[in-house]
């Protein structure tokens, strides 16, 4: 398709500037003819009709982006016309086809952020909504918010809020670290949220964050990190739905006694962190739960809340 692509770039490149009058007629013939053969072919193959009109779309993108090429008047529009070809080039197919199905079907992804202090079963939770989510027939992915892209392989020139000490089965919190590192992690973070989720509404598919990029923020400014200058930019993100699981800092402190090579934070550091969520949970009107409860009884409170924002598909399992 990416040749295909171009020949309709240039044949319409050509065509425009041998007849401009009829120029923007020919994205719409090319673009509405190729998706007709699509049509027939699909049928011809027994496929569903609308299999190869991704194709069609395509090709009219690449058609639109020669007849820009032509319009010299303004550097912009030449401009819009090499990045439309750009798109037709790279437009992924099997997104189109899987959100033209999740649009017949009726079916939004979207975004969800599970947040809270270390060792409120962020991670846990994470893993079983996930799978009643796609029992509920839609596509899921976990993404740890944990864990950075390129922040670490930096490491060198930016310390961490916490360093290794002990006998290398824990690690002691220690204060001091370079004051790039939020300005580095943030560029990490934004990253890795708009890699992860671009398009995911459209697609029906629902990503599930452990934590957010409002958790790093968090992070820093419990720390005493420079960060009130940049938190704007680290608060603006928005996911579908996000719900704070509460619970008191004892509790916590008990579950990381437990973990292997966790850093250890004094008391002070995640009751601020448990402050700040509430605090985001009250702006945003964010369903506070209660993660002290028993964990099925805890699950069984988050999907009550997204159920709304994700109804059962037709493509649910049965169960």
């Amino acid at each position: 398709m990416k040749l295909v692509s171009v020949v309709f770039f240039a044949a319409t490149l050509l065509l425009s500037l041998r007849i401009p009058v009829a120029g923007l007629l020919f994205p719409v013939f090319f673009g509405a003819a190729f998706g007709a053969y699509g049509v027939a072919r699909s049928v011809v193959n027994r496929l569903d009709p609308l299999n190869d009109v991704p194709n069609g779309f395509r090709v009219f993108l690449a058609s639109l982006g020669g007849y820009f090429v032509t319009l010299t008047r303004t550097f912009l529009l030449p401009s819009a016309g090499v990045l439309l070809l750009i798109g037709a080039l790279y437009l992924n197919d099997e997104y189109q086809r899987r959100a033209l199905s999740s649009l017949r079907a009726g079916k939004k992804g979207g975004t969800i952020a599970l947040l809270g202090i270390d060792g409120s079963g962020k991670s846990s939770h994470s893993i079983f909504v996930a799978r009643w989510l796609e029992g509920r027939g839609y596509m899921c992915t976990v993404m740890p918010f944990h864990r950075y892209l390129f922040v670490e392989r930096i490491a060198a020139i930016s310390s961490a809020g916490g360093s290794k000490a002990g006998d290398g089965n824990s690690f002691r919190f220690k204060r001091g670290g370079n004051p790039l590192r939020p300005v580095a992690s943030l560029l990490d973070n934004l990253v890795l949220q708009i890699s992860s989720s671009i398009g995911c509404r459209l697609e029906g598919r629902v990503i599930i964050y452990d934590r957010f990029i409002w958790s790093t923020y968090i992070k820093y400014k419990a720390l005493g990190y420079p960060v009130k200058a940049i938190s704007g930019l680290y608060l603006s993100p928005r996911p579908t739905s996000a719900l704070v699981l509460n619970v008191p800092v004892e509790k916590s402190l008990q579950v990381i006694d437990e973990r292997v090579s966790h850093i250890h934070y004094p008391k002070e550091i995640l009751e601020s962190e448990r402050q700040e969520y509430l605090r985001i949970a009250k702006r945003g009107g964010y369903p506070v739960i209660d993660a002290t409860a028993p964990f099925a009884q805890v699950q069984e409170e988050i999907e009550s809340h997204l159920g709304r924002l994700f109804p059962r598909t037709g493509g649910a399992r049965a169960g």
